[in-house]
């Protein structure tokens, strides 16, 4: 155990984090931390030991859920020129992570009051756009920086300006960011705008949602997310510290889409567990799935669901983000990242799976058939409009037409299918 990382909340040291060999990591928490601090995560309780060490990797997923994955994890080690390894990326980019934790070398402290910033410009985002590099806008001396995912993801600080017009900046030097700008990638360009399209759709429905809009850059269209797990205030911009549904199960990465028939269950026993309103963030996670289907979501998985932590006091479902009707996407799986009853076609979905649905999660049949009602009813009556009004204001032509098709034939399966 050569290695190590000190873990930070806020000035606050909750624990190291050591290179234990064979590319596995080990999480200890600070003494002083276990006497007066709270949970960094569901599976990490400070009630035990304090010591997570390998076999038990509890605390190397935690971690090593902070980094990209796929294809964005791949170009960002080309990119940097080091070492594959969970670890070494995390001392590379463990300075600005999804949540409120900061991941420094021994001898350095956070710095909770930086804000330090580079100007973005816009040339620059094109380039990157067209090079199918976010990383590159790094340059030489890049910021530490690190989000979960397979896009291109960059955290800015944005600003609206003038007629919708957004400036950007990097933030540096242990800096917090305000905004995840996702650029769009080869082979799937329309994804942010069908992130942004989705998003506002359940808005429309009253889903609890982290806002998206649409920014151009140059030709491209773009998403800019606002990060729920940043709060600002007197122009100092404060993390706030949450983790997704893989790290409070204390499950890898890699079984983000491998939870099994008995997801639901398992999720309800988290939310019982460890949230201070389980019954309203059940309700809340029943409306999700619900969407999901209703919308095409296919890609609803443990790594879009998060909580928001309130430190002694429990936690809470975190809004929802990553919503994208991946249904008018060819060439990706169709099939739900998270069953409803097991089952995991969206176009083939009956009552009975909604049945099984409602009994994982604790909830009455009657409860969930409301849910599917008040969706599906407000969808049937608003989606025309609602499609119109975004068309409109975002100066758009045909290229929503598809999504807007497959929402609606899952409105007709619903009122057909999943209803008495």
């Amino acid at each position: 155990m050569n290695r190590a990382l000190n873990v930070w909340y806020q000035d606050r040291k909750v624990g190291r984090l050591l290179d234990s060999g064979d590319g596995r990591m080990a999480f200890i928490y600070d003494g002083d931390w276990l006497e007066h601090g709270w949970a960094i995560s569901c599976s990490l309780p400070v009630n035990e030991t304090g010591d997570f060490l390998p076999p038990d990797l509890r605390g190397h997923h935690f971690f090593a859920n902070l980094l990209p994955e796929g294809n964005a994890r791949d170009r960002l080690v080309r990119q940097l020129g080091i070492a594959d390894d969970d670890f070494t990326l995390l001392e590379t980019l463990g300075d600005d992570c999804a949540g409120a934790l900061q991941l420094l070398p021994e001898g350095q402290v956070p710095n909770v009051s930086s804000n330090a910033l580079r100007p973005l410009r816009e040339a620059d985002l094109i380039t990157a756009i067209e090079r199918g590099r976010a990383q590159w806008l790094d340059g030489d001396d890049a910021p530490r920086l690190s989000l979960a995912g397979a896009q291109d993801k960059v955290p800015v600080r944005a600003t609206a300006g003038e007629h919708g017009i957004w400036t950007f900046q990097l933030p540096e030097s242990g800096a917090a960011s305000t905004h995840i700008l996702k650029l769009p990638v080869r082979d799937l360009k329309q994804v942010p705008l069908l992130e942004i399209y989705t998003t506002y759709i359940a808005g429309k429905l009253g889903l609890p949602v982290a806002p998206v809009r649409l920014v151009r850059i140059g030709p491209h269209i773009a998403s800019l997310a606002e990060r729920y797990d940043r709060q600002s205030r007197d122009g100092l911009v404060s993390r706030l510290h949450q983790e997704d549904l893989c790290q409070a199960q204390g499950r890898s990465h890699a079984s983000k889409y491998d939870a099994g028939s008995n997801a639901f269950s398992e999720l309800a026993a988290v939310i019982q567990q460890h949230c201070q309103a389980p019954a309203v963030d059940l309700q809340a996670l029943a409306r999700w799935q619900i969407f999901n289907a209703l919308a095409g979501n296919a890609d609803g998985h443990l790594k879009n669901l998060s909580l928001i932590s309130h430190g002694h006091d429990g936690w809470s479902l975190a809004p929802f983000y990553d919503l994208v009707c991946t249904l008018a996407i060819d060439n990706i799986s169709h099939q739900l990242a998270l069953p409803v009853g097991r089952h995991t076609d969206p176009g083939n979905l009956h009552r009975k799976h909604w049945d099984v649905f409602a009994e994982q999660l604790g909830m009455t049949t009657k409860r969930i058939q409301r849910l599917i009602q008040e969706q599906s009813s407000a969808l049937s009556e608003n989606l025309d409009a609602w499609h119109r009004n975004f068309i409109e204001e975002h100066r758009l032509a045909g290229e929503l037409d598809n999504a807007k098709a497959v929402i609606a034939r899952q409105i007709g399966k619903a009122q057909r299918d999943w209803l008495p």
